[in-house]
């Protein structure tokens, strides 16, 4: 035989017996890498993998063990034929209920999510009646049978032109105006009430129109209100009042009986108001959140609207 002949006849025999190891050692990594990625936890999510992701990943680890085992020779043929279809058959059930977990899992995060949604917009509702409330009364309310009587029974004054589209002139006030609004020309602090008409000022003088309308609170908040026909200049139009926020953006249709209670779970929102101010400088807050949140992955971030340490009015999510 030739030396190259003895030479390819060693090659295929390192061949051959690595190859006998491919499987094992693919199995073996495998499961180590399984057991791994199972006990590690994230840090930017906090999350780790099942346990069943994890006792998969050990019995494929076995599994590769066993498979190594017995290409060296240390099993008997009876050990190989029942250990190694028991531990795949393992490795196939806990490959399912991982993924039976995962799948539960992405339906908690969906549900998760919804009752999210539906949250924001409830709260988002009940800030808009507090800010509609506090502009009738000066004051929040931390009563809901009192917030939930102004949304039916109560309204808003909001100031309004009409059909008027003239606008207030800006030019110095003439001494016939001033003498109408009571102010001395012949003075500093007359002189300079003179050198700009506001629209209280020009209401008065008949340069402009505003009449105070009372609009039902709950077309202020939530459905518009029309406030009259113009035609000027055979021009028809309406003049309306859009609703705070409009219904394109809303999650779900408003309803005066469900405003309170949370939509995708059980119980009623906490409303609270106080006043951080004192008797000459008032300062109203308000808050308003769920005292029961839904929060299946331990994320402790409870959506709250309002706060009752300073004045602020959003929520204390980013979207």
């Amino acid at each position: 035989i030739s030396q190259k002949g003895r030479k390819m006849d060693g090659y295929d025999k390192i061949m051959h017996h690595a190859g006998k190891y491919i499987f094992p050692g693919i199995f073996t990594i495998a499961g180590l890498t399984m057991l791994i990625l199972g006990l590690t936890v994230n840090k930017d999510t906090g999350v780790q993998q099942t346990p069943e992701f994890v006792y998969a990943g050990l019995a494929l680890f076995l599994m590769g063990i066993l498979m190594v085992l017995h290409v060296l020779g240390i099993f008997k043929r009876k050990s190989r034929f029942i250990l190694i279809p028991v531990l795949i058959s393992v490795c196939i059930w806990f490959g399912y209920m991982n993924y039976a977990s995962i799948h539960a899992r992405i339906e908690l995060e969906e549900e998760y999510l919804l009752y999210n949604k539906y949250v924001k917009q409830s709260l988002i509702d009940i800030r808009d009646v507090q800010v509609a409330f506090k502009k009738t009364y000066q004051r929040y309310s931390d009563n809901i049978g009192e917030l939930e009587n102004f949304l039916k029974t109560g309204s808003v004054s909001y100031v309004s032109a009409k059909c008027d589209n003239r606008l207030i002139p800006d030019e110095r006030m003439n001494m016939e105006q001033a003498a109408l609004l009571g102010i001395d020309p012949n003075t500093d602090e007359g002189n300079r009430e003179m050198e700009k008409i506001d629209e209280d000022e020009a209401t008065i003088l008949g340069l402009i129109t505003r009449d105070t309308v009372q609009i039902p609170a709950v077309d202020y908040i939530f459905n518009g209100y029309k406030i009259c026909d113009c035609n000027v200049d055979g021009k028809e139009y309406e003049v309306r009042v859009p609703p705070m926020h409009t219904a394109e953006k809303r999650h779900f249709p408003f309803e005066l009986e469900k405003i309170w209670t949370k939509r995708s779970k059980e119980g009623q929102f906490i409303v609270q108001a106080t006043d951080i101010g004192d008797s000459s400088h008032p300062k109203p807050v308000f808050k308003v959140y769920d005292p029961k949140p839904f929060d299946p992955f331990m994320r402790r971030d409870t959506l709250v609207v309002g706060n009752l340490t300073k004045h602020h009015t959003e929520g204390n999510w980013k979207d």
